[in-house]
């Protein structure tokens, strides 16, 4: 436990929070003082992980630093399984070489040794030798097939599965697969498993991924982008990723929907990581090399050819796709809200399916409700309105035929019982192609009792749709044609005025309306201000300013922007807040007499758990004083003042369960766990 400097630990502080289309209420929160379990005390284990990926390398470039993390925590089953042979042009020779056009094709030899690499790779991410023993085998699954799998002997619960679906004629073979394009794929056995070559149906890959869920029953799933965004930088439509990444998220979450249990299914970014400013700090970025390294057969350890993957040359750092680690679906702290009954209302994405958990009377959560409809993306967002209705903003994402997608925003409403049935926003494009692209959603009311709902749109830019008076919705309208990052922020201030904050590039971009029941405008942005890759969190402080809180790329440092009084645009730079590092969204709630640092603060650290900060407890640069939380997560953490005013601290664990903590008079009491989801 940090110690207290200068705040007494029994001081409440009873501060007055306005939120818009909520009324005013209490809101308690410590000023400084203990916070629940932070010895560990009241954390929990992580459930078992599965990742899914296309090529040996993708976790170690797209997942990572996630699946060493989990490796790192020790408490449960790390699987991963690599779905295709990765045999490429069969050339195990940099590709920077002038030579290896000369180097003979070895399709088997070049997978062999890939797949080699990794098990280096993982075997130094659970702190052993680089060569330490695998128990292999042949395993059978449904539909006849069978799968390489190896156990990392002094580390049992490390464990990999090889599928080795071969490519067809130098060319990616999943897409097709999965299209109906092609009926069926050899495997190309390794050398270390040899057996006679299979074909591979597209019900037998989906029934074996299935069925490797059911025996490992992980609370996460891990996989790739099953619609990635098209290159930025080329002119026309150029789809950005492997199609073999594509077609790997996409059979994985036709598995998850013939599986049992109700996982969180996270979906990461592969090329396209590189287009927006980088989110992992120097440490972070380092160690993720190490494995690159080491897969790559760089690191020293072993002179074989077949050690590892040479293709990738000497220097691990040369390719940008190790400086990130992106969501597709970006994480938000929109999931939790307060009912106008004063009831608490959390939401996720299990196993495809919107899950909402409502808080008792007694502070209880009670059975989560889970709703039906097709599959949801992950990152579904709540916005409550003073009329007592609650709404629920989603995307949902329906497979057609041909290996045809459409991706659509869906909205339900809670009226004081249940959520309804999904009705259907539709999307800013009809374009076939572009409206698999759009981002995260972003939902507020506004002071008329208007839902609003921004989305990044398939070009890049943000569309906004809402509700008129009379029950219908306005149509999708752009709020410009300027490039920005998913996710955007909304939020409705104490006048019942609509803000939304999103970053680009290299500055924060910002819409407003001037009048209740106007149209949003520009408004200044902020200067030269980047924000790391994720969402930003924008909410109201003393004197009406909106304040801005994001990560300093390269550094996962937590900043705070907050505009000048008077309408007078944004400070040059932004304060420097600190924190433990890691990705995602800082979860704060706004108040009418509070600066920047004022603020209860959370976020999820490098260690994927939660780092929290009170106000009035600094550090020696003045910086607020984070302390971290134990109990890993997924996603990002959530705040919101429950129907007493007290701060509530909301999560999901990596155990796929909602843990919640409650503010006290002198800090957070302990975690306390809401039921499990049932599949039904």
């Amino acid at each position: 436990m940090v110690a207290n400097r200068g705040v007494r630990l029994s001081r409440r502080l009873m501060l007055a929070l306005s939120a818009a289309g909520s009324g005013t209420a209490l809101l308690s929160t410590p000023a400084s003082g203990r916070v629940g379990g932070d010895k560990g005390g009241d954390a929990w284990e992580t459930g078992p992980t599965l990742s899914i990926v296309a090529h040996p390398d993708d976790d170690l470039y797209f997942l990572n630093p996630n699946v060493s993390q989990a490796i790192r925590r020790g408490h449960a089953e790390v699987v991963s399984v690599v779905v295709t042979a990765a045999e490429g042009d069969g050339r195990n020779v940099d590709t920077d070489d002038p030579d290896r056009e000369q180097t003979p094709v070895d399709f088997t030899g070049y997978s062999t040794a890939r797949h080699h690499g990794l098990r280096r790779a993982y075997a130094r991410m659970a702190g052993l030798p680089t060569d330490s023993r695998w128990d292999r085998a042949v395993v059978a699954m449904p539909d006849g097939l069978t799968v390489e799998h190896y156990v990392l002997a002094a580390a049992p619960r490390v464990q990999l599965y090889l599928l080795n679906v071969a490519q067809i004629e130098s060319r990616g073979t999943m897409a097709p697969l999965w299209s109906g394009e092609i009926e069926s794929a050899p495997t190309r056995p390794s050398l270390l498993l040899p057996r006679p070559v299979q074909r591979v149906t597209r019900a037998a890959l989906i029934g074996c991924l299935a069925e490797l869920i059911r025996r490992h029953a992980p609370a996460v799933v891990r996989t790739l982008d099953p619609d990635p965004e098209h290159d930025w930088g080329k002119p026309g439509h150029v789809v950005s990723d492997h199609a073999d990444h594509t077609a790997t998220a996409r059979f994985t979450m036709a598995a998850v929907e013939q599986s049992p249990g109700t996982p969180v299914v996270e979906h990461y970014r592969a090329y396209a990581n590189r287009f927006w400013q980088y989110n992992l700090s120097k440490d972070v970025v380092s160690e993720k090399g190490t494995y690159v390294e080491t897969y790559a057969g760089a690191d020293g350890t072993c002179d074989e050819p077949d050690c590892g993957d040479r293709q990738l040359g000497p220097d691990p750092f040369r390719s940008t796709h190790i400086y990130s680690t992106a969501e597709r679906y970006r994480p938000t702290t929109a999931w939790l809200a307060r009912d106008a009954g004063g009831t608490l209302v959390a939401v996720a994405a299990l196993a495809g399916r919107a899950t909402v958990w409502s808080e008792a009377g007694d502070g209880t959560w009670g059975s989560p409700e889970r709703l039906g409809g097709g599959w949801i993306a992950p990152s579904p967002v709540l916005a409550a309105g003073a009329d007592g209705r609650t709404h629920l903003v989603c995307l949902r994402r329906t497979e057609l035929d041909r290996g045809r997608v459409r991706v659509d925003v869906v909205h339900a409403v809670r009226e004081g019982g249940a959520f309804g049935a999904w009705t259907s926003l539709d999307g800013p494009t009809d374009d076939e192609v572009l409206q698999r692209e759009v981002g995260v959603p972003a939902a507020t009311v506004d002071g008329t009792g208007r839902l609003w709902v921004v989305v990044r749109n398939g070009r890049g830019s943000l569309s906004v749709r809402h509700e008129t008076g009379d029950g219908g919705w306005t149509p999708w309208a752009a709020l410009s044609d300027t490039l920005v990052q998913d996710v955007p922020a909304a939020m409705t201030t104490r006048a019942g005025l609509v803000e939304v904050l999103v970053p680009g590039k290299r500055q924060i971009y910002r819409w407003r309306q001037e009048q209740p029941g106007g149209p949003l405008v520009a408004a200044h942005p902020s200067r030269e201000t980047p924000a790391a890759s994720g969402a930003l969190t924008a909410v109201e402080t003393a004197g009406g300013r909106v304040c801005a809180y994001f990560r300093r790329p390269r550094s996962s440092k937590v900043e705070a922007l907050r505009e000048h009084e008077g309408d007078k645009g944004w400070p040059g730079a932004p304060a420097d807040l600190g924190g433990h590092g890691g990705t995602g969204p800082i979860a704060t709630v706004g108040r009418a007499d509070a600066g920047a640092q004022d603020l209860v603060l959370v976020a999820r650290n490098a260690r994927y758990t939660t780092s929290l900060a009170l106000p009035g407890d600094k550090d020696d640069k003045n910086r607020p004083r984070w302390q971290r939380l134990p109990g890993p997560i997924v996603g990002a953490p959530a705040l919101a003042a429950d129907r007493d005013g007290r701060l509530v601290l909301a999560v999901l664990g990596q155990d796929g369960r909602l843990h919640v903590k409650r503010a006290t008079d002198d800090g957070f009491g302990p975690w306390s766990q809401g039921p499990t989801p049932g599949r039904t």
